[in-house]
């Protein structure tokens, strides 16, 4: 079976590297799987996969292929009208949602009230997409890439390091986006600072540089620019602890997920998304979205040593679950269930 994802671009997005895992784990089963999009391959992503670069985002420069995977509201509609193989939609989050896209909210409903099956990477989104739009959706989840996401090889140094006080606290994510709610983030942690002998150290990893904004509310120690997607772990296991503080309309949120896959405990906000990851939810030390409330969870993750303990050791075995050949699994079911219908004349 012959299957593209389309793409508006390569640029460093999280949803991006989740594309281009995908095709990676269908190349690897034996589907002829590449990528099309107008940019050029990823700079920052090693892609082990055929790049197509169309000229624009135009129907006629989509190339035929039995599965046509659209992967973002702009790119459904030529998928569709290209007609060169079977329309899906993967859908990461719904992009309306957001506040910065709010002005585009009727086009990107238009989008996605066409009749086009979605494959979801959580079960909210999943529910939202019937409700909102009876749309037919299946849920393929989320994989983490072991090669990259894992504790410390070494057991003696990481049982010495979850017994000793946090030193630094990391947070990624664009300052720029608004539901990632980072302003938020740096208050409380600027909060907990002012009542530790000795301040933790700030970590901030982003897509862009950093802003007069952002440097006003905290200068972090130390900003990572565009870090390239195999380097993350080290990152995630050089940090003592991780905070996410996304709103609502996270659609996932996998930075957490790879945090704790790394062994590092974390704290999340109580949004839908965080709260999928497992259960019973007792994985991160959930909090509210004020800087008092995470100022709080700090100075507790701080002085606790046996729930810091505690959080690693349970955030390991909830990332356990997310595993390539479960993934895998439910794409590739998705796909021939999809193109078994068509065959038989049942997708209109």
């Amino acid at each position: 079976m012959r299957i593209t994802y389309v793409t508006e671009d390569t640029e460093l997005w999280g949803g991006l590297g989740v594309v281009f895992q995908h095709l990676e784990l269908l190349a690897d089963a034996g589907y002829d799987a590449f990528l099309t999009t107008p940019a050029s391959g990823p700079d920052w992503y090693p892609l082990k996969v055929p790049v197509h670069s169309i000229g624009c985002l135009e129907p006629s420069h989509i190339p035929p292929a039995d599965i046509l995977v659209a992967t973002s509201w702009r790119t459904i509609k030529p998928v569709m009208a290209s007609e060169r193989g079977i329309p899906v939609h993967f859908c990461q989050g719904y992009e309306a949602s957001l506040r910065e896209l709010a002005p585009c909210r009727s086009f990107i409903d238009e989008a996605y009230s066409l009749k086009i099956p979605k494959l979801t990477v959580s079960r909210h989104l999943e529910a939202f997409l019937r409700e909102r739009f009876n749309a037919e959706t299946f849920y393929i989840g989320q994989m983490l890439n072991r090669e990259i996401f894992h504790p410390r090889r070494n057991p003696l140094r990481r049982l010495l390091e979850r017994r000793r006080r946090p030193s630094s606290i990391l947070v990624v994510g664009p300052f720029e986006g608004s539901y990632k709610n980072i302003p938020v983030i740096l208050e409380g942690i600027r909060l907990a600072n002012k009542r530790l002998k000795r301040p933790l150290r700030l970590v901030r990893v982003s897509q862009f540089p950093l802003s007069d904004e952002e440097e006003r509310i905290m200068k972090p120690d130390a900003y990572l620019l565009r870090v390239p997607f195999q380097k993350m772990g080290e990152i995630y296991r050089a940090s003592d602890i991780f905070i996410s503080l996304s709103t609502a309309e996270e659609g996932f949120g996998l930075p957490p997920l790879e945090a704790m896959a790394c062994g590092i405990p974390t704290i999340l906000s109580r949004i839908p998304s965080h709260l999928d990851f497992g259960h019973p939810q007792d994985y991160a030390l959930f909090t509210g979205s004020s800087p008092e409330a995470v100022s709080e969870a700090i100075l507790r993750m701080y002085e606790d040593t046996a729930e810091r303990r505690r959080l690693s050791k349970r955030g390991l075995e909830v990332a356990e679950s997310f595993t390539r050949e479960a993934l895998l699994s439910r794409l590739t079911s998705a796909f021939e269930s999809i193109a078994s219908r068509r065959e038989g004349g049942l997708i209109t």
